[in-house]
């Protein structure tokens, strides 16, 4: 078989797989997202025989109809026997998924258009392993397969592609079993109530920084100006981490953090301003633009604030700035949209 006809096989068993999945979803009635862990019962497991099971299903009828026909006494005893397998095969596929627990972790932001991770916690607490524990959800590139050891936890990555900014929503996952000879399938559905955050992807190319101009009504000067060392003064809580003065501190032996002081210190943050960007400009490319701005002032080590309508962030620098602001970017709607 070539390759190409086993890519066609793969994607008509997935088709057909979803079709009954999304069938069955209806029938239970509830598929929003769920909070806390989910315990994986009876009541909420499914198990129908998969393709090589029919298959297998088939071939048990021709054997007993032989055997019917021509009164083969080790016919009779192949096909029962076989079948006695095949209904052990399925209490096993069953139990390989019950009494798991799954838990919602947690994922980290990621930009509009690249890979998120959504991490789950499956817990085992009986004295069982479990293998070949299938994940999978609409918008994977490939099912997650993974083993669990007895009386252990194991966290499951599932990789979603982002499109739009905002807070994404983790679809409903399916976890499945064919363990262990591939006869049954055994499968569940589960939504968790967990959401990652989609920064705007970033203007490319990039523009330039605009001009430092008055962030924050501090003065006005130019972006890369030259400062002066004024003071060095005791370390306050909400200070620049990037300008304490480690040499000083080493030097003198202080029991506290001391901190630069430059004269026309302020003189070179950037006021990234939603209202001074063009016009032609709509809604997500100024988002866009705005983000790379951001991203390029902490690359460059450059204080700057972030004004979004009746919102400002900063004057400031650093990892947590960043994130306020692209948080911002991110969840916000301009006055008259939808949010």
């Amino acid at each position: 078989m070539s390759r190409s006809a086993s890519w066609r096989g793969r994607g008509s068993r997935r088709a057909e797989s979803a079709w009954i999945d999304q069938t069955l979803a209806r029938l239970m009635g509830r598929t929003g997202p769920l909070a806390g862990d989910h315990a994986l019962k009876r009541n909420n497991i499914f198990i129908l025989p998969s393709r090589p099971g029919l298959l297998c299903a088939l071939v048990l009828l021709a054997m007993l109809i032989a055997s019917i026909n021509y009164s083969l006494a080790l016919g009779y005893a192949l096909t029962f026997l076989i079948s006695s397998i095949a209904l052990v095969a399925m209490l096993h596929t069953f139990r390989n998924l019950s009494a798991l627990t799954l838990r919602p972790g947690r994922g980290e932001p990621v930009f509009a258009g690249e890979l998120t991770e959504a991490s789950v916690m499956v817990l085992n607490p009986s004295r069982l392993e479990r293998f070949a524990l299938a994940f999978d959800a609409p918008g994977m590139a490939r099912t997650e397969l993974v083993d669990i050891p007895s009386r252990a936890e194991q966290q499951v990555r599932i990789a979603l592609v982002t499109e739009h900014r905002g807070w994404y929503q983790v679809p409903r996952l399916t976890i499945s079993s064919t363990f262990p000879l591939g006869l049954w399938r055994a499968w569940s559905y589960w939504q968790p109530a967990q959401r990652v955050l989609v920064y705007p992807r970033p203007e490319s190319p990039p523009v330039p920084l605009p001009e430092s101009n008055a962030a924050a009504g501090t003065g006005i000067g130019r972006r890369g100006a030259q400062e002066d060392l004024a003071a060095i003064n005791v370390y306050r809580p909400g200070d620049n981490p990037r300008r304490i003065a480690w040499k000083a501190v080493a030097r003198t032996g202080a029991r506290t953090l001391l901190t630069k002081q430059f004269e026309g210190g302020e003189r070179g943050e950037l006021l990234l301003a939603w209202r001074d960007l063009p016009t032609r400009l709509d809604t997500e490319a100024r988002l866009a633009r705005l983000t790379r701005w951001v991203l390029s002032a902490e690359a460059g080590n450059t204080p700057y604030a972030l004004s979004l309508g009746a919102q400002t962030f900063g004057p400031d620098l650093g990892p947590a700035h960043r994130a306020r602001c692209l948080e911002a970017l991110a969840t916000w709607a301009p006055p008259g949209e939808s949010a």
